[in-house]
């Protein structure tokens, strides 16, 4: 009796006493149905077979044995696990570009951007397992709400489509969010948990451009405005333009350039809601005076980089307003025709980003600490200015030649629910 005692208290033990091998974080998922979320842009753009209660829980593997190597399990109702293996999760924490380590306010911008921006990876049949045959891919996101809000979106093929077949939404585990952070930057977490917690606005100071890159040569740029046309209601743009609440109808981007104009607020854990309105300052983008483009250098690249500045003309007596975009590798930006602008690359504002969408190879090419990426608008004295308040995302390009000497530079608004402003650039390099 006693002999069976022991054995009795020594499998309690074994079975409390987390494994020296790994560490384990787990974490609930939540899915929320139509009635709840009325204004999910999926609705119609998803799987005939979308589930509502698709998914149990989840679970977050590390491996002590190999750095940085982690597993995503995410359980489903129906016991047919999903799994993706060999994450450093590092990638996706904000991180201080090492060129802006000295400049305090560069690095705060870089840090709170990199979170108030979403990123969104796709993982394909081979870089994740999964006992439920229908599943076709995998997309993790970190939302841009706030640290520890991320999401998972599992798709189906249909009708020789890839539609969304569930979503689920789950809070990362923060202790391994802070701990990750912590080993990526220089400062510790605690230095902008108010900023990535709270979504609380930086203060607006003067950029340091130079700190970004060395200018080579300048050159001012003629341009057509497009923005009197209407924007193709393809891909993102389709599904979303129910967020769009004022103006209720419009025919071109032009009608969007306005202080009138609202969207759909993005609120946690990471839906739209109509109810509560996003005020915008679109206005400030109604005429646009010039357009420069600058070859840069950049201490970590050896293949030159290009800028450009969009220098917007003031309107009703405000300060005007410039759009800057650089650290850009034009090989990068495709080739397309007008039908196809939704597959052009696209990129958030704020400095050393990933992109909004890639796949997991992508994701893996991006390091934030040498990227020489930025994006941002300033007053015309170079003060930084909020973006969100203003209502833009980010750029969306495209080239319509092959030479490469005719830019299509798309704003998108605030999340990029349209195009607010569409400008041909014809670069002289």
């Amino acid at each position: 009796m006693a002999k069976f005692v022991v054995n009795i208290i020594i499998l309690i033990v074994l079975t409390f006493v987390p494994s020296r091998s790994m560490a384990q974080w787990r974490f609930d998922i939540t899915e929320l149905d139509d009635v709840v979320y009325p204004d999910n842009p999926d609705i119609g753009f998803r799987s005939q077979d979308y589930a509502h209660t698709y998914f149990a829980d989840g679970e977050i593997v590390k491996n002590i044995a190999q750095a940085d190597d982690y597993k995503l399990i995410l359980r489903t109702d129906d016991h047919q696990d999903i799994q993706i293996d060999h994450l450093d999760l590092k990638t996706w924490l904000p991180t201080t570009p090492d060129y802006l380590v000295e400049d305090k306010y560069l690095s705060l911008l870089a840090i709170i951007n990199q979170e108030w921006n979403r990123n969104q990876v796709s993982f394909k049949v081979g870089e994740f397992t999964s006992q439920d045959p229908r599943i076709v891919r995998v997309d993790l996101a970190r939302n841009c709400l706030q640290s520890y809000l991320w999401e998972i979106i599992v798709f189906v093929q249909e009708d020789g489509k890839t539609l969304p077949f569930a979503h689920g939404w789950f809070s990362f585990p923060k202790n391994l969010y802070q701990t990750l952070f912590n080993e990526v930057n220089p400062s510790n977490f605690v230095s902008y948990a108010r900023y990535l917690e709270q979504w609380t606005t930086p203060p607006s100071k003067k950029i340091n451009i130079n700190k970004l890159r060395k200018e080579v040569k300048k050159v001012k740029c003629t341009f057509k405005d497009v923005s009197d046309q209407m924007y193709l209601l393809v891909g993102e743009r389709a599904k979303k333009r129910k967020e769009i609440i004022q103006p209720a109808t419009f025919e071109t981007m032009a009608d969007l350039q306005s202080d009138q104009t609202t969207f759909a607020t993005f609120s946690p854990p990471g839906i739209y809601e109509r109810s509560n309105p996003r005020i915008t300052q679109l206005g400030r983008l109604q005429k646009l005076d010039a357009v420069h483009l600058i070859k840069t250098s950049h201490r970590h690249h050896t293949k030159p980089c290009h800028e450009l500045q969009l220098h917007f003309e003031n309107i009703d007596n405000r300060q005007k307003i410039n759009f800057i975009v650089g650290g850009l590798d034009f090989g990068a930006i495709p080739v397309l025709s007008s039908k196809d602008v939704h597959k052009g690359w696209q990129c958030s504002m704020g400095f050393g980003n990933h992109t909004f969408y890639e796949n997991h190879q992508e994701h893996q090419s991006v390091d934030p600490k040498t990227n020489p990426y930025y994006a941002y608008l300033s007053d015309n004295n170079g003060w930084w200015l909020d973006s969100h308040a203003v209502g833009i995302d980010g750029p969306l390009m495209y080239f319509e030649n092959e030479q490469k000497t005719i830019l299509h530079l798309c704003l998108l608004s605030f999340e990029r629910h349209a195009i607010v402003g569409e400008y041909v650039v014809y670069l002289s390099r």
